[in-house]
């Protein structure tokens, strides 16, 4: 047994050790919280700064088979539904090519229908240049808010040129050679 004067001293030289095991631990998880935190502070500034690589990209239906695209088992129908039809496979039935393939009504013969008199698209669509910043640009049509950069497609079909200042004012070129003036 141990004299009573001699107990006190264990006893504090234990809670230390104690204390400076708990000490690391606690270190340990306060600098992984602060680190979470710095993380979730400043990710949305990285996004920010950086939002060429987090945007929205504008899809592109050019009926091309892509090397990024993943197959999904199709099996070894993949690689003929990927290949074009040549002309010797279509069945000669007839048809108007125009995009809708309709079938000539009655006996009557297929004919050409010239460019000039085929149905197009609806009337222009108007839009307005409502705000410029970062070489970015926010245009407004019946639809809705849009961002549009260099290269974006327009309402109208055409596609961004420049957005440029011009006299103090902000102006969105398409590649028509339209300059559209931001509206206040």
């Amino acid at each position: 047994m141990l004299p009573l004067n001699r107990r006190p001293a264990l006893a504090v030289a234990a809670a230390k050790a104690v204390k400076k095991k708990r000490d690391k631990g606690d270190f340990t998880i306060a600098a992984l919280g602060i680190t979470l935190g710095l993380t979730c502070a400043l990710f949305p500034w990285y996004i920010f700064y950086n939002q060429e690589k987090f945007g929205i990209r504008e899809f592109v239906f050019d009926g091309h088979n892509s090397s990024t695209q993943r197959s999904f088992g199709v099996g070894s129908q993949r690689q003929i539904a990927s290949k074009p039809f040549s002309s010797d496979e279509i069945p000669q039935m007839g048809l108007d090519f125009f995009p809708t393939a309709t079938l000539p009504s009655g006996d009557e013969p297929a004919r050409v229908i010239p460019s000039s008199d085929q149905p197009y698209p609806a009337d222009r669509v108007d839009y307005r240049l409502v705000h410029v910043a970062n070489g970015r640009a926010m245009i407004e049509d019946p639809d809705g808010l849009w961002v549009v950069q260099r290269g974006s497609r327009l309402p109208d079909a055409s596609r961004v040129a420049s957005i440029e200042q011009r006299k103090g004012k902000w102006v969105l070129v398409t590649n028509r050679n339209q300059v559209v003036e931001l509206t206040r």
